[in-house]
């Protein structure tokens, strides 16, 4: 039920970067050699690292392990091992032995010290981790490495996914030309609290691992962070961003701000991507704060109203329930003067400095609510920041999709 999904273009290699995957049959023994679940993305030399990490206190193994990593090894990272199908999550010490277990056999399949390996994993919380047959087949991604292998990545990270994420790009710097390939997997379960579902970014510009972890934050705030299908904050939310760049000899970028610039383009591409594949989702609007007084106050603001079950049903509905909307915008938490709200949904002005618009009419809202894609604009009129989020509908197909997850 993906919203418009675009035509994407052939992800681009990284230099200093290959890719392989492997099917190991992580969800269930009857998917081994039916579809590609574990990947390996390998650096062949030491790469600078960054990640953020979910905020939900029942935080998997991989997440408690690769913040761990980073603080010690963030200048010499080789690989990312991922799989999709099984979170390892919420299974008390096992979990943490099944994630070393993990990071052992990737380090064996890319020919690294375990020590440089960073893991991720995604799929069904609470299930016994299947690490034997990921033991058994992982060496299929290390047999398969490529710089030519992003797009098989993205789909082998999927799991409610209806299409595989990724996206490409690349910048002049003095002259040099350098690259970014980013892939992303989220369908359900979206509503981070610093980084994304699953998402790796590798490039081979030269930045250094503390200004790629400062820069990271940012992006985050201003990219996956502004995303939501369900409100939900999975245990398992993993964004990492790995350079080549000066491993190749390159020397660290002084100034970083065009490199900033893509790699925020580049996650709104992603978590965009994200959202327009929404478990259930029908349609994709964009909820626009403006004149806030920061752009957390924006931001809490957006996210209050692309979570509420009252507005993402009346999406869903086709219904223009403005009076839900402005309910959730007063019950977000942040300092609101009522008669200073502007609320339009498209051009259709709404609600104006606290006033129902007086030529308003539902026939107006209905006709935007109606469409696969629209705008929510609110000024708070409280001063002069802004951010924008990305949501969907809320429809019986998600309903359905997650009442079936484990069948």
């Amino acid at each position: 039920m993906a919203v418009h999904p675009p035509l994407l273009n052939t992800p681009l290699p990284v230099p200093g970067f290959r890719v392989g995957t492997a099917s190991c049959g992580v969800k269930s023994p009857s998917l081994m050699g039916k579809r590609q679940d574990v990947t390996l993305i390998v650096g062949d030399v030491d790469c600078h690292a960054a990640g953020v990490f979910t905020t939900n206190r029942f935080r998997a193994a991989c997440v408690r392990q690769g913040e761990q990593t980073l603080l010690t090894h963030a200048d010499k990272i080789r690989v990312i091992v991922a799989n999709a199908g099984n979170a390892n999550a919420g299974l008390g010490d096992m979990e943490t032995v099944w994630a070393r277990q993990l990071i052992e056999a990737g380090a064996s399949a890319a020919g690294v010290a375990s020590e440089t390996v960073l893991s991720a994993s995604t799929g069904v919380i609470g299930t016994p981790f299947p690490i034997e047959r990921i033991q058994a087949h992982l060496h299929e991604a290390g047999e398969s490495l490529s710089a030519e292998h992003w797009e098989n990545a993205a789909h082998a990270i999927r799991t409610t996914d209806t299409f595989a994420k990724w996206s490409s790009a690349q910048i002049n710097v003095d002259g040099h030309i350098y690259t970014l390939t980013g892939i992303a997997k989220g369908s359900g379960m979206i509503h981070p609290n610093m980084a994304t579902m699953l998402g790796f970014v590798a490039t081979d510009a030269p930045i250094s691992a503390a200004d790629l972890q400062s820069m990271l934050k940012r992006v985050a705030n201003r990219s996956f962070n502004c995303i939501s299908v369900d409100g939900d904050t999975s245990t398992n939310d993993t964004l990492l961003v790995l350079s080549s760049g000066i491993g190749l000899g390159h020397a660290p970028m002084v100034d970083t701000s065009i490199f900033e610039q893509a790699l925020t383009e580049l996650c709104i591409e992603l978590a965009q991507l994200i959202v327009r594949d929404g478990e259930g989702v029908s349609k994709f609007v964009t909820i626009e704060v403006s004149g806030a007084a920061s752009e957390a106050d924006a931001r809490t603001v957006g996210r209050a109203v692309a979570i509420s079950p009252l507005v993402k049903t009346a999406f869903a509905g086709s219904d223009a329930n403005w009076g839900r909307i402005l309910s959730a915008v007063g019950n977000a938490g942040v300092a609101i003067d009522t008669n200073r709200i502007t609320l339009r949904a498209d051009d259709v002005l709404m609600f104006e400095h606290g006033n129902l618009y007086p030529e308003y009419t539902d026939a107006a809202g209905m006709e935007v609510f109606r469409q696969d894609e629209f705008t929510i604009s609110l000024d708070l009129g409280m001063g002069d920041a802004a951010c924008t989020v990305w949501t969907g509908d809320l429809t019986h197909e998600y309903i359905k999709i997650n009442a079936e997850y484990r069948s």
